[in-house]
C-alpha cells in the first residue's frame, strides 16, 4: 500500500514539471538555464496605477538685506566763548563802574566806593573828628570804619564856619597807585571824585566793579 502511494507522488510530480517547460512551434519542450520569475498580479496593477507625483518646486530662499540703522546726529549749536569785559579803553585809560573796590593802604582793607566825576574832591565818610596839634604841625585823628587813625591835614577846604580837613591817603583800584587827597566828611561813605578819575580813567555807569581787587 505504501509503495502505490510513493510510486502516485513520483507520477504526479512529473507531470507538473513537463507542464511548467517552455514549447516551440513544434511542440518540443526547451530547456532554458534562465530562471522564470513572475510578478503578483496585484503588485504589477499596483505599480501601474500609482502615477508619479508631480514635482513640486521648493520655493526659493528669499535673504532680506540686512538692515543698518541709520544714526542721526543731533545739531549742537555753536558755542560762541563769552568775551572778556574790557577794563580799559584804547588809548589805556582805566573803565570804571559806579562803583569799585579800593585797597587803602592805611586800613590795611578793601572799601567799597562809589565813583563820582561830577564831584571835585574825594571824600571819606569819618566819625568822632578831633583837630590836634603834633610838632607844631596840624593834624586830626577819626574813627572810620570801625577803625581809629591819625594824618596830618594837608589843609583845609571850605568856609570857616564848616571847614574840611584834606588828608593824603594811599589809594589803589586796578592799576592805578596814587596818593589821593580826601576830604574828611560826617557819614560813612567813600567817594572817589575827579581829582582821582582826571585823565586816567572814564566812568562807565551801566557797570560796576570792573576793576579787580589788588593791593600793588
Amino acid at each position: 500500500m505504501k509503495k502505490l502511494l510513493f510510486l502516485f507522488m513520483i507520477i504526479l510530480l512529473s507531470g507538473c514539471v513537463s507542464s511548467t517547460q517552455p514549447s516551440n512551434q513544434n511542440g518540443d519542450v526547451v530547456q532554458t538555464d534562465e530562471p522564470v520569475t513572475s510578478v503578483p498580479q496585484e503588485q504589477s496593477e499596483s505599480v501601474k496605477a500609482t502615477p508619479s507625483a508631480p514635482a513640486v518646486a521648493t520655493p526659493a530662499e528669499t535673504t532680506s538685506p540686512d538692515i543698518i540703522p541709520r544714526t542721526v546726529k543731533a545739531k549742537i549749536p555753536a558755542v560762541t566763548p563769552p568775551q572778556p569785559k574790557k577794563v580799559k579803553t584804547r588809548d589805556g585809560k582805566l573803565i570804571l563802574g559806579q562803583h569799585e573796590w579800593v585797597w587803602l593802604s592805611p586800613a590795611k582793607q578793601f572799601v567799597k566806593v562809589r565813583i563820582n566825576q561830577e564831584q571835585k574832591a574825594s571824600t571819606l565818610g569819618v566819625t568822632s573828628l578831633v583837630p590836634f596839634e603834633r610838632d607844631g604841625n596840624e593834624w586830626v585823628k577819626f574813627t572810620a570804619r570801625g577803625m581809629d587813625f591819625e594824618f596830618p591835614v594837608i589843609r583845609w577846604s571850605g568856609k570857616e564856619d564848616a571847614k574840611s580837613a584834606i588828608v593824603r591817603l594811599r589809594t589803589i583800584l586796578g592799576d592805578l597807585n596814587a596818593l589821593t587827597d580826601f576830604a574828611l566828611v560826617e557819614g560813612k561813605d567813600v567817594v572817589l571824585g575827579e581829582n582821582f578819575t582826571k585823565d586816567v580813567a572814564i566812568v562807565d555807569s551801566t557797570r560796576d566793579f570792573v576793576q579787580p581787587k589788588k593791593k600793588k
